[in-house]
């Protein structure tokens, strides 16, 4: 089994200039000299600082938990259904466990009104209308989600051979062309989260939606779908070139419907895989609604829960709720499972180890405490198996620790590993306990970080995706790195050459501890000299989930820029490259002789 986290070994001790480079900042005066003449091997970060782009706050911090109609009574919907499902969430112990929404579906909606260009819904089967439904869910403590289209019919309006003529058909009931009006028409009637599937439609849908919630004035969950009735848009948002969710919606479905199989729910993780380094904070991938409690055994209901926690997708339960079975109930409302989806790091998982025969996989995210990882095995085989993770192999060092999530239990910890038996097409999630690596004052290429995540998913899977990590001085031990990550021959940022860094792919994300004890951050930046002339790319600086820093879309033609922020008081580091579209796989940007100045220790100082 690879390891994907390895400790990476402190470069050894950087050669100072004779000539000192004079900065305000005590940031500058540390990192910013320059080599002894002929042992330059490229320049150093520093540029006067780049303002950057105006920045804002994340709209919604974590991944939303409620309920949808669809996969329970697909167009057989009506008023008293949803308000029985509304007091069943209140007092069966799913509202306290954290699931909020409650979301009609398609069918609802009755037509538009000529005179008004409003949308109604349909009399018959919601003779209330949607305010009033709206506000019977809000008096339960709970909030309220509506579906709509980005065509000029909804999805089931375009399927009339799927249903009963009985059925609302949705027929010119979509969003498309009317986005501003049908946002404010939602924010009257008390919307809190609005589904919006593609259906076939045109992609501007998203965009003039996003503006239409924001001119309402109403905070609304945007939730879109783009491959409903579009078979053509590639899932793994990089390869597509023409569309980029994460600027308009706060989560994207990234993959065609789910469907009652495992073999679904498996295909669904693996583009997870693929997409996990375009779930930039305030915005996640969506594995699709929930189908706990239909279909699947037992095991295969845990493993389908556990891998939509630990990679951050929104948890729509699916089934009726109304009746679901206790053990499903328990499973849904499992408070340590949860904890790892509403985690405020809120990072998807990474896949990080896997067997010869890619039966077993073993996932692994960290966890806004320091030293904490959760670690999700999933058995995709016919056979029960024995899994194994090493606390070394997600970086984390004595004292060690480990705890069953599903169960609550602790787990016994032997020789630095945790063993536990996995069912067959089932999963385990379990929590590491141990100390992480803290950033230390000097150049962080030399420094172990604590997640990095490629435009694949891991640059092992795909030879166009990789952290290639450049050390100086080039005579210096270098460090070990993590699998997936190279060494770079060369770090080019802007089309100037520098002594160190982090060669990276569009998207890639890396995480970096920092205990709250540093204060600043600094590092040139810019695409490097592989990128097509045509790659447009924007870098962005989080910590805490607080965006610090972002440059705006910056091409293969733009000089290099300086970042330079205050950390102060910041537990985590992450370092973010994006497209501003979709991108190319040929893509390639570079952080440039980054550094941070920390209260601890010290990495390449004199």
């Amino acid at each position: 089994m690879r390891k994907r986290f390895t400790s990476l070994h402190t470069a050894s001790t950087r050669a100072m200039q004779a000539t000192t480079c004079v900065f305000a900042l005590m940031l500058a005066a540390l990192i910013c000299a320059c080599s002894t003449p002929g042992r330059d091997e490229g320049a150093v970060s520093a540029g006067p600082p780049d303002r950057g782009v105006a920045t804002a706050p994340v709209r919604y911090a974590l991944p939303p938990m409620g309920w949808n109609s669809w996969n329970a009574f697909s167009c057989n919907i009506d008023e008293k259904k949803i308000l029985a499902v509304a007091d069943a969430m209140a007092s069966n112990g799913m509202a306290q466990a954290g699931y909020r929404y409650v979301t009609v579906d398609d069918c609802w909606v009755g037509g538009r009104d000529p005179k008004t260009g409003k949308l109604y819904a349909d009399a018959h089967a919601f003779p209330g209308g949607i305010a009033a439904l709206a506000n019977y869910v809000h008096s339960k403590g709970l909030k309220f989600g509506l579906y709509t289209s980005g065509n000029v019919s909804t999805c089931a309006g375009m399927s009339t051979d799927r249903h009963p003529p009985s059925w609302p058909q949705g027929a010119n009931g979509g969003s498309l062309g009317h986005e501003r009006i049908d946002a404010q028409t939602f924010a009257d009637w008390g919307v809190d989260y609005l589904k919006l599937d593609l259906c076939g439609g045109k992609l501007s849908t998203f965009a003039a939606m996003r503006a239409g919630i924001a001119a309402s004035g109403r905070p609304m969950y945007l939730s879109i779908n783009p491959y409903s009735y579009n078979r053509t848009l590639r899932t793994r948002f990089a390869d597509d070139g023409t569309f980029y969710a994460p600027a308009y919606a706060d989560t994207s479905r990234i993959s065609q419907d789910i469907t009652e199989s495992f073999a679904s729910v498996e295909s669904i993780v693996d583009i997870a895989a693929a997409d996990a380094a375009w779930a930039v904070p305030g915005y996640f991938n969506d594995l699709d609604m929930l189908e706990v409690g239909h279909a699947f055994s037992a095991d295969q209901d845990v493993a389908h829960f556990i891998m939509w926690a630990v990679m951050a997708s929104p948890l729509n339960a699916g089934n009726d709720v109304r009746t679901q079975r206790d053990a499903t109930r328990a499973l849904l409302t499992n408070p340590g499972i949860i904890a790892v989806n509403q985690d405020a790091l809120a990072l998807p998982a990474v896949l990080d180890q896997t067997d010869s025969m890619g039966a077993l996989q073993v996932w692994t995210r960290p966890l806004v405490q320091s030293g904490t990882r959760a670690v999700a095995f999933i058995n995709r085989g016919a056979a029960p198996v024995q899994a194994t993770v090493r606390f070394a192999s997600v970086g984390l060092d004595a004292p060690h620790h480990a705890w069953d999530l599903l169960t609550g239990s602790p787990l016994p910890v032997a020789d630095g590993s945790v063993s536990v038996t996995v069912p067959a097409t089932g999963a385990r999630l379990i929590r590491l306990d141990g100390r992480d690596p803290v950033a230390a004052t000097g150049p962080l290429a030399a420094q172990r970080w604590i997640w990095s995540v490629t435009r694949a998913g891991s640059a092992a899977n795909d030879p166009d995706s990789e952290v290639g990590v450049k050390v100086w001085p080039a005579a210096a031990p270098q460090p070990l790195l993590p699998a997936g990550a190279k060494r770079a021959d060369a770090i080019v940022a802007g089309g100037v050459a520098y002594r160190d860094g982090m060669a990276v792919s569009v998207p890639t994300q890396i995480v970096y501890r920092l205990g709250r004890q540093c204060s600043s951050f600094q590092s040139d930046i810019g695409l490097d000299r592989r990128s097509p002339p045509t790659s447009r790319a924007a870098f962005q600086v989080w910590a805490d989930n607080v965006l610090l820093y972002d440059s705006g879309p910056l091409s293969a033609a733009t000089p290099p820029k300086t970042v330079r922020v205050d950390i102060s008081g910041r537990d985590t580091l992450r370092l973010v490259v994006t497209p501003r579209s979709g991108g190319d796989a040929r893509d390639r940007a570079a952080w440039a002789d980054p550094s941070v100045v920390c209260t601890s220790g010290s990495v390449g100082a004199p």
